[in-house]
């Protein structure tokens, strides 16, 4: 496992992995929606937009899992 940005807590890396556990398997991960909602859930974190984004990113491609590329920041 890689070291993750100073920004990444442990709080958003379970949120993450919750939405992807909890996302139907046969649709993408749009990363706006999922921005959006792991922001809702870890509202007290310090993490960036960026830095959930990266993370989403290859926790979905761990898991498989298409991706939507539709993050327009």
């Amino acid at each position: 496992m890689r070291e993750l940005p100073f920004d990444i807590d442990a709080d958003a890396v379970i949120e993450v992995g919750r939405y992807l556990d909890d996302h139907a398997k046969t649709t993408a991960v749009s990363i706006s929606e999922a921005l959006r909602v792991i922001r809702r859930r870890v509202n007290k974190s310090r993490a960036g937009d960026s830095g959930l984004e990266e993370l989403i990113v290859e926790s979905a491609a761990a898991r498989k899992l298409a991706l939507l590329l539709d993050n327009h920041n």
